[in-house]
């Protein structure tokens, strides 16, 4: 869905640069260069001439989902977007009339919802906007180059510019700039950099999962028609630690991710163990589909230890000239799909905070991105905490909570309604809060959950062998 373009902007400086070419990079740098004369983004990896994996995106193989919020607001800042992405093989799919859903062992109806989700692997999403990055006038690329620390002031009360070489050693060189923005991701050396100037090293807040995935491309065979285009076995949690996910992407490609909690993920490379986790999911469906499908390539694997949070809005001290977005500031358990979305989510409050001038931007947009993160990673780690073995501080009430969620989410199965706010809260499109109106909290209450109907799984269908392996 494309919405209208960002609004006129003043101009408040001469020059900003981000640091990291991620998704949240490429967003940030487009909306720089609506308040900057110019935008430099620095990128370690060279660009490519098509939709591949890159080095600097270890996890980018995997299944990735953007929010409907995090979609709304890149179709704000490139207009047209969603058109693009449909024309190169992406897809847009109704969230449960196009997806078989089994969530903690109900199926939800195939019922149309009106929430079109966009569904494309990672690299094309990224490769498709960083050519609309690309074709701004007044953005230049600069890949091929590591950041290895800031420029500052004589006072070190801000900085004004990176060091930068090529990756693995070179004559370093100074790029001096107005505002930083450290989009460098997980791995960002911020934290160090700080320190090393002599302000307190930031606050983090760490949960760990231990998040193991695995994934692998087939080719969705010829005459395979079960009546859905991708589907989801979501575990209950926490007894439950493994899901399966299926999601028909660009070149009539399945992308099938394995993952779980704690270890408990897959750990072989063999076709035999995939398949075997596949069948020990929660139902047998994906398991059905994938058996006889011809793999596309290897079994690429990912682990995800900890959330992570970096608590820049408590810092007392912090200089003028820098930001920090994306996985740099807050990574969140990838398999609820919410980091693209707040990276997004932070580029545009900094664009909102820089249109009160650049004066104190850094402290305004350290403060917002503070408030902002406080739902995504509250729903991001209640999930996680529910396990017992992850250590973390539990919020009050947290087992009521639970409770109250678990029937919340039976409820949207028969009630519409709920349904349809509860599936708008995920993708952050509505408060939590609307989830305890007092409508809401009356039918959570006093909904018959033990007699409510129960949706029909899809009929397991095994895929077709492809012609060359039928005897």
């Amino acid at each position: 869905m494309s919405t209208p373009p960002l609004p006129p902007a003043a101009l408040v400086g001469r020059h900003a640069i981000v640091c990291g070419g991620s998704i949240s990079g490429l967003v940030t740098a487009s909306v720089l260069s609506h308040h900057f004369e110019r935008v430099t983004l620095v990128e370690r990896d060279h660009s490519d001439d098509a939709p591949r994996p890159r080095k600097g995106v270890p996890q980018s193989t995997q299944l990735h989902g953007m929010h409907l919020r995090g979609m709304n607001i890149l179709g704000n800042v490139f207009p047209g977007l969603q058109e693009e992405l449909l024309a190169a093989g992406g897809r847009v799919l109704d969230m449960t009339e196009s997806q078989a859903w089994c969530s903690a062992g109900a199926w939800y109806p195939r019922i149309r919802s009106g929430l079109g989700v966009g569904i494309q692997s990672r690299p094309l999403l990224e490769w498709v906007i960083r050519q609309r990055v690309q074709g701004l006038p007044n953005v230049r690329v600069l890949d091929g180059r590591e950041v290895t620390g800031f420029q500052t002031s004589a006072d070190r009360a801000r900085v004004s510019g990176v060091h930068l070489r090529a990756p693995g050693g070179g004559q370093e060189e100074t790029l001096e700039g107005e505002l930083v923005v450290d989009a460098s991701g997980r791995g960002s050396r911020t934290p160090q950099w700080l320190e090393a100037l002599g302000y307190p090293r930031v606050e983090e807040t760490r949960i760990h999962v231990d998040v193991r995935y695995a994934t692998r491309l087939y080719q969705k065979p010829e005459g395979f028609e079960p009546g859905w285009e991708s589907m989801a076995l979501s575990p209950k949690l926490p007894e439950q630690r493994r899901l399966g996910v299926l999601q028909l992407i660009e070149g009539g490609r399945w992308l099938v991710t394995l993952a779980g909690w704690l270890g408990q993920g897959l750990a072989t490379e063999d076709d035999a163990g995939f398949l075997e986790f596949a069948r020990g999911l929660t139902q047998p469906h994906l398991h059905e589909a994938i058996k006889n499908a011809e793999p596309l390539g290897p079994i690429h694997h990912y682990r995800f230890s900890h959330n992570q949070r970096r608590h820049y809005e408590r810092m007392p001290r912090f200089p003028e000239g820098l930001a920090v977005v994306g996985d740099a500031s807050c990574s969140f358990n990838p398999i609820y799909g919410q980091g693209m979305t707040v990276g997004a989510m932070q580029a545009e409050a900094l664009g909102e905070c820089l249109r009160q001038g650049l004066g104190g931007v850094s402290q305004r947009y350290r403060q917002r991105v503070g408030k902002l993160l406080q739902v995504p990673w509250s729903m991001a780690t209640s999930g996680d905490l529910r396990f017992p073995e992850v250590e973390g501080k539990r919020p009050p009430a947290f087992g009521l909570t639970n409770w109250y969620g678990d029937r919340l989410q039976r409820l949207t199965l028969h009630d519409e309604q709920a349904r349809q706010t509860f599936f708008r809260v995920v993708h952050m499109l509505e408060s939590p809060a609307v989830l305890f109106s007092p409508r809401m909290v009356f039918k959570v209450l006093t909904a018959r959950l033990d007699t409510a109907p129960q949706h029909p799984a899809p009929e397991p269908l095994a895929a077709r062998k492809p012609q060359s392996q039928v005897a």
